[in-house]
């Protein structure tokens, strides 16, 4: 049975261009793995929404669609098929009517830029190579910094039908050690409705990364003709350490060690982020080998389990050396080593 991809959007069929545009991208926020890392569930869903706007938002596909409950080059749209020649598929109408189409097309394949300007703009780019799905929201203080004067302020619905309030976004940064620990900030802002000036608390979840999203639900625009209040996300940036490098949950520091050290092997103490920690060196070491130490990194958000802390070893050569030094060094080197 072909998907019913209004109701994947939340939308009647008779939804305008400008309402299936906006379905799209509050759900695209909503289920992007950046506000859900950790549900495996959400890509299969923003997948999904993608394919939904894809279909609508073409007007030839959108008409076949809502006529035949196909579209040509979109197999996942077919309710009835049967082999035919040439490789087509075939669908047959209500009214007895077979119609023909080819299945080469890639269904959910389309272009963001129709929605997020040009695709050479400056706009960062997701990992995923997609458009960021935030930039486009209005920030928290631009909207609240007076009672309705800004570009983003409710308009009156013609239709007097309920609509869901805008998006907000605060970009928040903070330092790699509140990332590890996670705890709470506060955010001042004036209420659009009031003029009342209101501190929102927000939780950063213990474990959070770089450039995640937290979504507090309900906490942006309110909506229209009893339509629920938009939400609000915050865009979390992370300041670098000074000695520590994350990458996922495990970090890297680097960690000097004599030479001799390195030869014979023996201990040294690291940095960790809790506290110093004791690390065996292995005899015969070499310039940048890396040691791991199970557990030591950072907790995975909603979990008790940790990534690994790793150590680079960078073996250090003296520049200089005093008279006893030097004459050890040059009775090893005399026996070859």
């Amino acid at each position: 049975m072909a998907k019913d991809y209004y109701k994947i959007l939340g939308l009647q069929k008779n939804a305008s261009k400008e309402e299936i545009k906006r379905a799209f991208r509050k759900l695209a926020r909503k289920y992007h793995p950046d506000v859900n890392p950790d549900e495996a569930k959400s890509g299969d869903k923003f997948k999904e929404i993608n394919e939904a706007y894809g279909l609508l938002s073409d007007d030839k596909k959108r008409e076949m669609y809502d006529k035949f409950g196909v579209v040509e080059g979109d197999s996942s749209t077919y309710q009835q098929g049967r082999a035919s020649p040439g490789g087509r598929s075939a669908y047959r109408s209500p009214d007895g009517t077979t119609y023909y189409y080819s299945t080469s097309g890639s269904p959910g394949n389309f272009d963001f830029s129709e929605i997020f300007g040009n695709a050479g703009s400056s706009r960062r780019r997701q990992p995923s190579g997609g458009y960021d799905f935030f930039n486009d929201l209005g920030d928290i203080f631009d909207v609240f910094s007076n009672m309705g004067g800004s570009t983003r302020a409710r308009s009156t619905s013609s239709r007097n039908i309920p609509r869901e309030g805008d998006d907000l976004r605060y970009d928040m940064e903070i330092k790699f050690m509140d990332a590890f620990l996670g705890g709470k900030r506060k955010v001042q802002y004036r209420d659009p409705i009031t003029g009342a000036n209101k501190t929102l608390t927000v939780t950063i979840p213990r474990g959070v990364r770089d450039e995640q999203k937290l979504r507090l639900k309900g906490k942006g625009m309110p909506g229209e003709n009893g339509g629920s209040p938009g939400d609000l996300y915050i865009a979390i940036h992370v300041k670098n350490h000074k000695i520590f490098e994350r990458d996922d949950d495990d970090i890297y520091v680097d960690q000097e060690i004599p030479f001799t050290t390195a030869t014979l092997g023996g201990k040294v103490q690291v940095p960790g982020l809790e506290k110093s920690l004791n690390v065996t060196i292995p005899a015969g070491t070499k310039d940048s080998t890396i040691l791991r130490l199970k557990n030591k990194g950072f907790y995975k958000m909603t979990s008790e389990e940790r990534g690994n802390q790793l150590v680079r070893v960078k073996i250090k050569i003296p520049k200089r050396t005093n008279k006893k030094q030097k004459e050890l060094l040059e009775q090893l080197k005399a026996t070859g080593l």
